[in-house]
C-alpha cells in the first residue's frame, strides 16, 4: 500500500432497513481497492423510526490508499444514490 488517507463520511438514511452497510463492504470487497472502513450507526427510537420512516445516520471512517480515494468515493455516492440515502460529508481527515 501507498501513503494512506483516512475518511470521514456521513450519511442519512434507511441505513438499518437497506442493509446499507453490508452493502457497502460486499462492493467494497467485490472491487479490489485498498480501503477498509468502520461505522457507527445512530437509528432515532426504533418503533416510532420505522412508523414515521425517520432516517438512520451513519458515520464511517475509512482508510484508503490516496491512489483509490477517487474510486472509494465514487463506490460510496452509487451505493448510497442506489439505496436512495444521502452523503451529507466527505472529508479527508
Amino acid at each position: 500500500m501507498g501513503k494512506i488517507k483516512t475518511v470521514e463520511i456521513v450519511v442519512r438514511g434507511d441505513i438499518v432497513e437497506k442493509n446499507l452497510i453490508l452493502k457497502l463492504a460486499n462492493r467494497l470487497k467485490e472491487s479490489n481497492l485498498r480501503a477498509d472502513f468502520s461505522s457507527s450507526v445512530t437509528v432515532p427510537p426504533f418503533l416510532k423510526a420505522v412508523e414515521r420512516r425517520y432516517p438512520s445516520l451513519a458515520v464511517l471512517y475509512g482508510t484508503v490508499d490516496i491512489e483509490d480515494l477517487f474510486q472509494f468515493k465514487a463506490l460510496v455516492e452509487s451505493l448510497c444514490c442506489d439505496e436512495e440515502c444521502a452523503i451529507i460529508s466527505f472529508e479527508e481527515l
